[in-house]
C-alpha cells in the first residue's frame, strides 16, 4: 500500500535481507533550478531499514534534515543525479555536518555523476577549512550506466539521460530497489521526454519521483501511458505549476494516466508498505 504524507560500486556489500520494512521518502526540497517562495533546490530523502539515503543535494539540504528531525548518523549515501548547482549546491555543507558528527561504524559514500567534479570539490572544502576525513564521508565518482552502490538494504544502478548537454555531459537516473520494492528518480530530463528512463517503462514500478520543469505535460503523456508506473510522484516543480491554481491545471493535464500522480512539496512523506 502506498501513502503520501566505470561505475564505482560499494565494497561493504552483504546478502540483503528480506525487508518487511516501510520505504519512506521525504522530499527534503522540491523546486527547480530557483529556490521559490514555497520550495528549496531539489533533495529527496529514501529512509528503509534503519539507514538513510539522499538523492540530490541541493540547498539546503543540511538544514532540511535538522527540520525535518533526521539524523545524520543513519545516512549511508548521498546520489547525484547531474552538476547543476541546484542539485549539488548543499553539498559542502552536508559534507561538513558528516564530519562534525562522525559515525563510528560507517563512512557515507557521496556519488558524484562527473569524475571531473570530485577534485573541486574537494578543493573547495579545503579552502572553506572542512577536513574531510576519508573514513568519514568517501567522494566516488559514476561513471557509466549499471550498478552503483548496494549495502544489503538498499540497490541503486544508474541510467543515463541527456539532460546535460544533449547527453554530452553525464546526467541520471537512478534506479532504487529497497525492501523489495522498485523506486525511480528520474532526476532532470530533455525537452521531449524521450530520455524517461526505459526501466521505468519495462517493469513495474511502486513510485516514480519525476521532475517537472523540463519537458511540456504533453509531451509526457503518451510516454507514461504506457508505463506500469503504480504511483507518480512529481518533484523539481516548475513556477507554472506552483500554488493551488497551478498545482490543480498539472493534475489536469495528467488526468488520463492509469495510476495516481501526486505534487510534492518540501517536507512531504511518502510511504511504501
Amino acid at each position: 500500500m502506498l501513502r503520501a504524507t566505470t561505475a564505482v560500486l560499494h565494497e561493504r556489500r552483504s546478502p540483503r535481507p528480506r525487508w518487511s520494512s516501510v520505504v519512506r521518502i521525504t522530499t527534503l526540497g522540491t523546486s527547480h533550478g530557483d529556490h521559490t517562495y514555497c520550495r528549496f533546490n531539489s533533495s529527496s530523502l529514501i529512509e528503509v531499514g534503519g539507514r538513510s539515503y539522499l538523492v540530490d543535494a541541493g540547498e539546503p539540504v543540511n538544514g532540511l534534515m535538522i527540520r525535518a528531525g533526521k539524523t545524520f548518523s543513519a545516512l549511508r549515501a548521498v546520489f547525484i543525479t547531474h552538476m547543476h548547482e541546484d542539485h549539488v549546491g548543499g553539498l559542502p555543507d552536508l559534507i561538513k555536518a558528516l564530519v562534525k558528527y562522525p559515525r563510528e561504524t560507517h563512512c557515507v559514500d557521496v556519488f558524484l555523476p562527473d569524475p571531473a567534479g570530485i577534485a573541486p570539490l574537494e578543493g573547495w572544502l579545503r579552502a572553506m577549512n572542512i577536513r574531510r576525513p576519508p573514513d568519514a564521508v568517501a567522494l566516488r565518482a559514476v561513471t557509466g550506466p549499471g550498478a552503483v552502490f548496494d549495502d544489503g538494504v538498499m540497490a541503486v544502478r544508474a541510467v543515463p539521460n541527456r539532460h546535460m548537454a544533449g547527453g554530452r555531459l553525464p546526467s541520471y537516473s537512478y534506479i532504487i530497489e529497497a525492501a523489495g520494492r522498485r523506486i525511480a528518480a528520474t532526476g532532470d530530463l530533455s525537452a521531449d521526454f524521450s530520455d524517461f528512463p526505459a526501466p521505468v517503462r519495462e517493469a513495474p514500478c511502486d513510485l516514480c519521483l519525476c521532475e517537472i520543469t523540463h519537458y511540456p505535460p504533453e509531451a509526457a503523456v503518451p510516454i507514461l501511458a504506457t508505463c506500469p508506473i503504480r504511483r507518480m510522484v512529481f518533484n523539481h516543480v516548475h513556477n507554472p505549476w506552483h500554488g493551488p491554481e497551478g498545482e490543480a491545471r498539472l493534475i489536469h493535464a495528467f488526468a488520463s494516466l492509469p495510476f495516481p500522480v501526486e505534487i510534492a512539496h518540501d517536507g512531504d512523506v511518502f510511504e511504501i508498505d
